[in-house]
């Protein structure tokens, strides 16, 4: 057995976890009940908030914590309205246009999941209204004793921040590229998470984000680039699917390993029916089981660059690509086809989140998971 690298273990034991490990956060799929599965088994555990209002998350970690053994570890993930919202006004021309074209054809979309005229997507918050909706989970972090808190998109401004500080919670930020930790790091950051181009579900990225393929840097050289230029622990993110992978970011410099494609089958998730079939039937029916159906970033599915299983929705807004706004209120609709799409089994106009190594899926209990990943890394050679 290989003991994981002395900074590794440093790591877990300022958390309070067992092993060097992160289950991500995955909004509407890391359920309370899998949290708590993953944390009782010795990892660190993180919900994430999106855009949930203030009551909703403190019933969600209220549950959350009423599941866990004591000395689990726990946090929460917040979305950094400045990195997700841009004013339309800022908007070029072009990019208004490709917003509605956008909108357009996402309600013809619409009309062919339901047969009817579909109606048109609610209308965005405004940026004081969704920085109120941070302020409440701000709220609810600090109603609910969570100590553990990392960001998406960016920081939050010096007040959030310095409520949560004075609360003694630990905070951590998502980075692409080596600027942004740097960045992160002089806001206060306790930890950086490099995110990976192989990561699924959102890209991080929040400097020059217009530009977000630029920061599409693979795990392994982007944490040995943040962990040279910082001096706070890296969790690295992004394709890691067995215990070599863990092993392999742990030897580049990582502190832990974030995992979060590797979780979604396991069955404590919210993962969908179809999309649970998709991850380990590698794309479904007519397609030879050797060939992983392919996944893309793309801005097509929700306005904000994120990597999924490629659909025939990310196919149909491929020549908008380059010209929509980085920014969800610049893709109103896109929620309204997922939850149409998710009601009536239809993969195809569906945003199905996986990271580029989800052919090596595999379905059991958070706890197996775990105890699995952990022995392959401790092993004396890489796990395929």
């Amino acid at each position: 057995m290989r003991p994981f690298p002395s900074h590794a273990t440093a790591f877990a034991a300022r958390t309070g976890a067992k092993h060097p490990i992160v289950l991500a956060p995955m909004l509407a799929h890391t359920t309370p009940r899998l949290c708590a599965a993953a944390a009782n088994a010795g990892v660190v555990a993180f919900e994430g908030a999106g855009q949930l209002g203030k009551d909703v998350l403190v019933s969600r970690i209220r549950e959350t914590q009423a599941m866990l053994n004591a000395g689990a570890v726990f946090g929460v993930n917040l979305f950094v309205p400045s990195g997700f919202y841009t004013d339309p006004s800022s908007w070029t021309e072009p990019q208004a246009a490709a917003v509605e074209v956008a909108r357009e054809r996402y309600e013809g979309y619409l009309s062919e999941l339901s047969g009817e005229a579909a109606g048109t997507a609610a209308p965005s918050l405004s940026r004081e209204e969704h920085q109120a909706v941070f302020s409440g989970q701000v709220d609810a972090l600090l109603e609910t004793g969570v100590k553990l808190v990392s960001f998406h998109f960016g920081w939050p401004d010096a007040a959030e921040a310095g409520r949560l500080r004075e609360a003694g919670a630990t905070l951590q930020g998502c980075a692409t590229t080596v600027e942004e930790a740097r960045w992160l790091v002089d806001q206060g950051a306790d930890a950086i998470i490099a995110q990976g181009a192989e990561a699924g579900g959102h890209r991080g990225t929040f400097i020059d984000a217009q530009d977000y393929r630029r920061a599409l840097v693979e795990v392994v050289p982007l944490v040995r680039g943040i962990a040279d230029a910082v001096d706070v622990p890296v969790i690295a993110a992004g394709g890691i699917m067995r215990g070599g992978d863990i092993r392999a970011v742990l030897e580049a410099g990582a502190s832990a390993a974030q995992l979060g494609t590797a979780f979604l089958s396991c069955p404590e998730c919210g993962t969908s029916k179809m999309h649970r079939e998709a991850l380990l039937g590698y794309g479904g029916e007519g397609r030879d089981a050797s060939e992983p159906l392919p996944t893309v970033v793309t801005l097509g599915y929700t306005g904000k660059p994120a990597r999924g299983l490629q659909t025939d929705r990310a196919l149909r807004m491929a020549d908008l690509e380059g010209a929509l706004p980085n920014c969800f209120n610049g893709m109103l609709a896109g929620r309204t086809l997922q939850a149409a799409a998710l009601q009536q089994g239809r993969k195809d106009a569906a945003y199905l989140w996986a990271g580029s190594g989800y052919a090596r899926s595999r379905a059991m209990p958070a706890a197996a998971l775990v105890e699995t990943l952990v022995a392959e890394a401790q092993s004396s050679s890489r796990s395929d």
